[in-house]
């Protein structure tokens, strides 16, 4: 099948933030190795000199820091950058949705690929990050927003 290319135009993605660390199994520990909850949370943000570019801001953990199974401990932070393109018509609603469902997961696809690519040498071997449910993603996002005070809120 020939593919069309998306509107959506990715310009560049790197990671800002990483830190990696191994925890050994010692003989308290009750987990499997690499069982823990994942934690991620992103932003979008806007270009006041470009008003159709993006920046996409994803932050992926994996493990508590404070009390760490036996495995990996991670926390990675990276960033997308978004444009559209300019000789095609996107309503907002498609831009919105082009973000959500396209930048982030390209996003979330490069921190998967560079913690693969990290731990591959590591005493664990390589960290597959797994399969993210992008809706349920989106709707803790929506409430975690809604809980948020408003400026006129803090005053």
């Amino acid at each position: 099948m020939q593919v069309k290319k998306s509107p959506l135009i990715l310009e560049e993605v790197f990671v800002i933030a990483s830190n990696i660390i191994s925890i050994p199994e010692s003989e308290e520990s009750t987990a499997s190795i690499n069982e823990f909850e994942i934690e991620i949370d992103f932003d979008i943000y806007s270009d006041e000199s470009d008003a159709d570019a993006r920046r996409v801001v994803v932050s992926v953990s994996g493990n508590d820091s404070e009390h760490p199974a036996p495995g990996y401990c991670f926390s990675i932070v990276a960033q997308g950058t978004f444009n559209y393109d300019k000789e095609t018509k996107i309503k907002k609603k498609d831009k919105d949705v082009l973000l959500t469902h396209s930048a982030i997961p390209i996003v979330i696809g490069q921190i998967r690929s560079y913690i693969s690519t990290l731990t591959a040498l590591g005493p664990f071997g390589s960290y597959l990050l797994p399969s993210i449910d992008m809706n349920h993603l989106l709707e803790l996002k929506k409430e975690q927003e809604q809980d948020l005070p408003t400026d006129d809120e803090k005053e």
